[in-house]
C-alpha cells in the first residue's frame, strides 16, 4: 500500500505541475498586448515539487525493498531494520513538506498582477479578468491542487504503517534466530553415566 500510495503521491503531485503551466500559459495568451501578466506561485510551486520528489521516492524505495524481498530474501531479512528507518524517513521528509503545501493551500492565493507600459493595473481590473477567462488565483479552489492537498497523508500514513510493520518484522526476525542458536549450541557439560555414579 505505501508502494501504491507513492505513486499515486508522485502523479498527482506532477499532475498538479503540469496542469498549473498549462494555465499560467493560457492566461498569458489571452491577455491582448501591450498589457503583460505575472503570475506568481512559488509558495504552493516550491512545496509541490519537493512533495512530489518525496512520493516518488517513496514508490521506489518500496519497489526496491519488494525486490529484493523476492530475490534474495535472507539479505532483504538481514536488512529489516534499515529499511524501517527509510521507509520512516520518507515518511517525515513527505510529511514536512505537506504541512507548509497543505497551509498554503488553505490560506492562500497566486499572486497575480498585470501592467500596461510598466504601470501596474488595479486588482479589481486583474479580478475581473481572471472571471471572465474562467480562472481563480484562489488555490483551495483549484481542483488538482485540492488532490496534491489530501492525497498524499493517505500516503504519509501508510509509509509509517509500512515502516513499523517492517520493523516488527526485523525484531521478530532477530527472534528466531537467536532462539535457533541457542537450540544448536552444544551443552557445555555431559551428563553423568552409571559408571562414573558406581565410582
Amino acid at each position: 500500500m505505501a508502494w501504491a500510495w507513492g505513486v499515486i503521491a508522485g502523479s498527482v503531485g506532477l499532475n498538479a505541475l503540469i496542469k498549473s503551466n498549462q494555465e499560467k500559459t493560457r492566461l498569458r495568451k489571452s491577455v491582448p498586448a501591450p498589457a503583460e501578466v505575472t503570475i506568481n506561485t512559488n509558495d504552493v510551486l516550491r512545496t509541490g515539487i519537493v512533495l512530489t520528489v518525496a512520493g516518488a521516492v517513496i514508490a521506489v524505495v518500496c519497489s526496491f525493498f519488494i525486490l529484493i524481498l523476492f530475490i534474495a530474501r535472507r539479505t532483504a531479512v538481514r536488512t529489516f531494520v534499515a529499511q524501517s528507518f527509510i521507509l520512516a524517513f520518507c515518511a517525515t521528509w513527505l510529511l514536512a513538506t505537506l504541512i507548509p503545501f497543505t497551509y498554503y493551500f488553505a490560506t492562500r492565493s497566486a499572486k497575480v498582477t498585470a501592467s500596461i507600459g510598466g504601470i501596474p493595473l488595479p486588482d479589481s481590473i486583474v479580478k475581473g479578468a481572471e472571471e471572465a477567462l474562467g480562472s481563480t488565483s484562489v488555490y483551495r479552489k483549484i481542483p488538482y491542487l485540492r488532490l496534491v492537498a489530501i492525497l498524499p497523508w493517505i500516503t504519509v500514513f501508510f509509509t509509517i504503517l509500512a515502516a513499523a510493520v517492517v520493523f516488527v518484522a526485523a525484531d521478530r526476525a532477530s527472534g528466531t534466530a537467536h532462539e535457533t542458536i541457542v537450540e544448536e549450541k552444544p551443552a557445555s557439560a555431559t551428563p553423568p553415566t552409571a559408571d562414573n555414579a558406581e565410582a
